[in-house]
């Protein structure tokens, strides 16, 4: 299976001031620690979703970035921008949706949901936590047409919320954790998280 890894990071993170994909943490800023991990897991080509900024990201094989210049519109909007990249590649048999403001989320986990794929006919793999299914995501390409049907303002969640039987999970609390306030930024830098790390 080819996996193309979509990583949404289009948002003006409005809550925050400044562009929390930028925000540092070990060592590096949120995004490029996302962008590393998607490379590292060799399993497909990557692409990054801009809207409000830019992010000047080094060149590397594998890695492409997209522009969303709707990107006020909502999350829906991003995906669509991102995913008619990848659905334009016919060897692509699915994609992987991550967001670039969830720290605690470990290459581990990304390659359980992979896994968990290969065990199951449901065409959609979703990240358990705070008693619902959410991103990182999986999607068959079986699901794309529903991801490009998507409106604007919605996210991934709305499809598991249509299709509660079309989903497996893998379990990860560690996944609540997303930068959207100074306060998170502090307690990440605090390590106030480190029971979920």
């Amino acid at each position: 299976m080819r996996t193309g890894i979509l990583i949404l990071a289009a948002g003006n993170s409005s809550r925050l001031g400044k562009p929390k994909q930028l925000v540092a943490y070990r060592g590096t800023s949120l995004l490029q620690q996302t962008v590393a991990m998607a490379l590292t897991m060799k399993c497909g080509p990557v692409v990054v979703v801009e809207g409000a900024y830019s992010f000047d990201l080094p060149a590397q094989t594998g890695l492409s970035t997209v522009r969303n210049m709707e990107w006020e519109k909502g999350m829906g909007s991003s995906i669509k921008t991102g995913l008619s990249v990848l659905a334009a590649d016919p060897s692509i048999d699915q994609v992987l949706i991550l967001l670039s403001d969830q720290p605690l989320v470990p290459i581990a986990h990304l390659k359980a949901l992979l896994a968990k794929k290969t065990h199951t006919a449901n065409p959609m793999i979703a990240t358990f936590y705070k008693n619902a299914c959410g991103v990182p995501a999986l999607f068959d390409r079986a699901c794309f047409p529903d991801l490009q049907g998507l409106e604007d303002g919605q996210g991934a969640k709305m499809l598991f919320q249509a299709k509660p039987d079309a989903i497996d999970w893998v379990p990860l609390e560690a996944a609540r954790i997303d930068i959207d306030t100074p306060e998170d930024v502090q307690a990440l830098t605090d390590s106030n998280w480190k029971h979920f790390d």
